[in-house]
């Protein structure tokens, strides 16, 4: 028995993270690299996912979120 997904808590998470600055057009550090995202963060197999190319590779890929900045989107909403 699978459970339903909570799409309203990922949908607030990825609003959370825009807010943040995660949002497209904006340049971030993930993984060690400096890359441009070109999507906002949205829901995608169990996390969160943003589009984006860097410097060094002209294709652009996904790249999910690292669990480091969902927990931080996730205090900042509780706090706020």
């Amino acid at each position: 028995m699978t459970t339903p997904a909570d799409h309203s808590r990922d949908t607030e998470t990825c609003r959370k993270l825009i807010s943040l600055g995660f949002s497209r057009s904006n340049r971030v550090r993930l993984y060690g690299q400096e890359v441009e995202l070109l999507s906002d963060p949205y829901p995608k197999e169990g996390g969160i996912a943003v589009e984006v190319t860097s410097g060094e590779e002209a294709l652009p890929r996904t790249m999910r979120l690292p669990l480091t900045i969902l927990q931080m989107a996730a205090q900042k909403k509780r706090v706020a």
